[in-house]
């Protein structure tokens, strides 16, 4: 409650700030002009209060970028009034970061092209310049409207506000084909109601907005799966002897270990026949007994006094106890077995405790290194058609991120041919190592085929929820945005479809919905208000 209280206080301040409400009333009939349009790497948007043959026209240009929306940081911007062969170019410094301010002086009147270039991106609007105007632009204060003024027309200006949209965002599922073309700015006004949020305020949020498509994912499930770690990345290690285990320092699960790093000592019991002393003197001395009966009998098979058979038994006895007599010395010292590590890592899990007498091949710790994980999934009989065609798999994890299984260099391992145990169908899927995921860990997976129809989808960040209904706030200008109730259907994790409420086209906010939901009673938009810094 308190951040909530403290985000509608920051709202509220920056919905005041800078405005210079003693301007209010002198320029009430002074309309503000907006367009919008969107290059591959910029949004660009256009304000003034028109244009005029002969006087000072005053525009003001806002570019955000397109990959975080924040302002552009650009020195300074290119604008070219065009019409025919006949042109006025200026050049404006950033007044700050991603707000430009022209002063045109149109020569010419007419239908004409204004070209802006920022940074290498360039957009143009259709504009006309007005041979006769009922007012005239004096400085870059604030200004507010209540009527209309005849100064200024936009070519191709819609009534529909998806004209706006642009093909940065990775809309794989793909856009409308009318969308314009990349950096072609069309009108872009809002309507009445709507939320008004200037581009400051979005700039000092994390806020972001995206086109809505379309897709044909189908079959969507969504599963709770665990995850395991890949065979691969763990060993077992085992006594090799009877004896009494004793821990080589302080052993607890999840200790960082290295290879050939001591972790457990088998030392003599009560129990003689099996101490791995006696065990150790016997190998040696089996050792040195078929080693001297080798040597002995590779003379006498030269001298041809023994058969090939019985050298060649000398032999195999010979290695065979110099390969246990070989083992024993590497890890008995002191009268007692030394357990190393095998590989980097840690400690998972310790099966024994520190004294209890121990048979050779019993389990002492399982030692694990970082890795590929698989994430395993049961999933009821009913899915089984949908199964093996699976095409899509995200990955939501506990934190809310969530990344395809692309992104992850993963993929569908195996699928059960057959129920478990349990009566349900097991589900492998093989990733690469995801950060801040450890085996155990639980995470949840929407598995999607392509066997559903053509749908409008929107990220599933757009959604706003209010007292059980759901929202979108749809953009009709940059500054202005249309909250919107819709009609939900199934998500794939990231997308989720919408049976009612937009259309394909149409620019959602995906990010700071909340934020404008908190300011939308605070700042409804008068649609013949603008501002023009």
């Amino acid at each position: 409650m308190k951040k909530y209280i403290f985000m509608a206080m920051v709202i509220a301040l920056c919905s005041c700030g800078g405005h210079n409400h003693e301007h209010e009333a002198t320029h009430e009939h002074n309309h503000i002009h907006g367009f919008t349009a969107y290059t591959h790497n910029m949004e660009f948007f256009l304000q003034h209060e028109g244009l005029e043959l002969g006087k000072k026209s005053c525009i003001t240009l806002y570019v955000t970028n397109l990959d975080n929306f924040k302002p552009v940081k650009a020195s300074t911007a290119e604008a070219i009034l065009k019409s025919g062969d006949k042109s006025v170019s200026m050049t404006a410094e950033a007044k700050h970061d991603g707000v430009f301010h022209f002063d045109f002086t149109p020569t010419f009147a007419g239908k004409s092209l204004l070209y802006i270039n920022v940074a290498g991106e360039k957009a143009h609007f259709d504009v006309k310049v007005n041979s006769h105007v009922h007012a005239n632009c004096s400085g870059h204060s604030h200004n507010h409207s209540h009527e209309h003024s005849h100064v200024h027309e936009a070519e191709h200006s819609h009534e529909h506000n998806h004209a706006t949209t642009e093909h940065k965002h990775d809309h794989s599922h793909g856009e409308e084909a009318h969308a314009p073309h990349p950096g072609h700015g069309v009108a872009t006004d809002g309507k009445e109601g709507d939320v008004a949020f200037s581009k400051e305020q979005s700039w000092k949020i994390d806020f972001a907005t995206a086109v809505a498509g379309t897709s044909s994912y189908g079959g969507e499930v969504k599963v709770v799966a665990r995850a395991e770690s890949q065979p691969g990345n763990f060993t077992t290690l085992v006594a090799t002897t009877s004896g009494k285990v004793c821990y080589a320092g302080n052993i607890v699960a999840g200790k960082s270990v290295s290879v050939d790093e001591p972790l457990f000592y088998l030392e003599s019991g009560d129990v003689t026949d099996n101490d791995a002393a006696v065990k150790y003197a016997e190998a040696e001395s089996n050792y040195y007994v078929a080693k001297s009966d080798f040597e002995r009998k590779k003379h006498l098979f030269i001298d041809k006094i023994v058969s090939e058979r019985e050298y060649q038994a000398a032999e195999a006895l010979y290695k065979q106890s110099e390969a246990r007599f070989q083992s024993m010395q590497r890890s008995f010292g002191d009268g007692k077995v030394t357990l190393r590590s095998s590989m980097n890592g840690y400690i998972s899990s310790i099966h024994v405790a520190n004294g209890d007498y121990l048979q050779p091949g019993t389990p002492l710790a399982t030692i694990q290194c970082d890795g590929g994980l698989n994430i395993v999934a049961e999933l009821p009989v009913r899915y089984a058609s949908i199964l093996h065609n699976i095409d899509n798999v995200n990955v939501e994890l506990a934190t809310g991120e969530l990344f395809s299984l692309a992104e992850l260099d993963g993929r569908v391992l195996a699928v059960g041919s057959s129920v478990n145990n349990c009566n349900m169908i097991p589900v492998t899927l093989s990733v690469k190592k995801i950060p801040g995921v450890v085996p155990g860990s639980i995470i949840t997976l929407y598995m999607t085929s392509s066997q559903g129809e053509q749908s409008v989808v929107i990220p599933r960040t757009a959604i706003v929820e209010e007292m059980g209904n759901f929202f979108v706030f749809v953009q009709n200008s940059p500054i202005s945005f249309e909250k919107r109730s819709v009609q939900l259907g199934s998500t794939d994790g990231k997308l989720v479809k919408v049976i009612s409420g937009i259309h394909a086209g149409e620019r959602v906010v995906t990010k700071g919905g909340i934020v404008l939901k908190l300011s939308q009673g605070a700042a409804a938009l008068d649609p013949h208000a603008g501002h023009v810094h």
